[in-house]
């Protein structure tokens, strides 16, 4: 494997994603100031992350160390729901932007690495060469990312549409003592 140059981190003020029928790709667009970074994700690596999201814990909004793992999760589900339903899915990409750092095609990423720090979870993806690039998400990003993943996995038929899926909706019933 060849050596890496640092990933560009990426603050976003957008974030889309689409499929790319022809290409059998999703691609990532994030901007902010007249600069879109874009990405390609295969379906390997797409299918791998969303596995990710379902299985491991990330930090929640209101993380709290002295509660049990189940309401921790519960916690979790409830933050995603709120995020998702407030999150704003209506407004277009602005498309126009003047520079596009890692070029006009973007990069087809080839591993995705990823680091939390305090409650931001940077997703850095990277190239078999060249620069990469690094979304960086509080909580309610990432939920909102997580979501938008899922739609366009569904549209790409790539996953299947779970009724019961109610964006963060719990699963289980919370308990109040």
């Amino acid at each position: 494997m060849t050596e890496q140059s640092p990933a560009t981190a990426t603050p976003q003020n957008q974030i889309n994603l689409s499929y790319n029928s022809v290409e059998d790709r999703i691609l990532i667009r994030a901007c902010e100031n007249g600069k879109e970074y874009r990405a390609w994700w295969t379906r390997r690596l797409a299918l791998r992350l969303f596995k990710l999201f379902q299985e491991h814990r990330f930090p929640t909004e209101n993380s709290a160390s002295h509660l049990q793992p189940e309401q921790q999760q519960s916690l979790g589900d409830i933050e995603k729901h709120g995020a998702v339903q407030q999150a704003d899915f209506s407004t277009p990409f602005q498309d126009g932007a003047e520079h596009f750092p890692l070029g006009e095609n973007g990069i087809l990423v080839q591993r995705v690495d990823i680091k939390t720090e305090g409650k931001i979870v940077r997703f850095v993806m990277l190239p078999a060469e060249g620069e990469g690039m690094t979304l960086s998400l509080p909580p309610g990003q990432r939920y909102s990312f997580e979501h938008m993943l899922q739609q366009v996995m569904v549209a790409a038929e790539w996953i299947e549409a779970k009724p019961d899926d109610r964006a963060g909706v719990p699963h289980k019933p919370i308990l109040a003592h």
